[in-house]
């Protein structure tokens, strides 16, 4: 898998090497494989227009993922990230919808939220 990671927000939290460490645990313990992951960390401004446009909502959000073909990216929203843990949560959380997960009911939201707090511990 390619991964790139981009800090177009100079987010101060964002340390690469446990972002990749997390990302390659997710993927491996999920049995999921990417040919090529964009995370990109960008300002509560662009998020809005990326929910606006694809979402039809009108207001930022902390993480977009987009699950394509040859690439699939993340959007994090920077602003939203009070401490690095944050970043790492709503990485994995965008991770998980591009592996296919979601939280449409209580169910789905718990089961995920237990599974960005595994991913995220230890690492």
């Amino acid at each position: 898998m390619r991964l790139e990671i981009f800090n177009r927000s100079d987010c101060p939290s964002v340390n690469k090497g446990k972002i990749t460490t997390i990302i390659k645990r997710v993927l491996r313990e999920e049995k999921y494989a990417l040919p090529r992951l964009n995370v990109v960390i960008e300002r509560d401004n662009y998020l809005r227009k990326l929910n606006k446009m694809f979402f039809r909502k009108d207001r930022p959000t902390n993480v977009i993922s987009f699950n394509m073909d040859e690439v699939s990216e993340i959007y994090i929203s920077c602003d939203k990230v009070k401490y690095p843990e944050d970043l790492y949560y709503y990485i994995v959380h965008g991770l998980l919808h591009i592996i296919g997960y979601h939280h449409r009911d209580k169910k789905g939201e718990k089961e995920m939220r237990k599974k960005c707090l595994h991913y995220i511990s230890n690492a």
